[in-house]
């Protein structure tokens, strides 16, 4: 494996940010919207114990925006 073109830190406005704080950020919004689209749709009545599911969709989310968009 590769691991010259792997980015180390990724600078927004100058401010120096690791990659996986982005992909655990947008994990973590992808999972809030998922959570919200499953409230409208009623299907969140279906779900034990919604705490411990947005967590865990919030992990699932974050291990598929990180393999997606992060280069390996």
């Amino acid at each position: 494996m590769n691991y010259s073109n792997l980015p180390i830190e990724v600078s927004i406005g100058g401010v120096y940010f690791p990659p996986i704080l982005l992909a655990t950020v947008s994990g973590v919004l992808l999972a809030w919207g998922i959570t919200r689209l499953l409230n409208r749709l009623g299907l969140s009545q279906f779900i034990w114990y919604p705490p411990l599911f947005f967590l865990a969709l919030a992990v699932i989310c974050t291990g598929l925006v990180s393999f997606t968009f992060l280069p390996v």
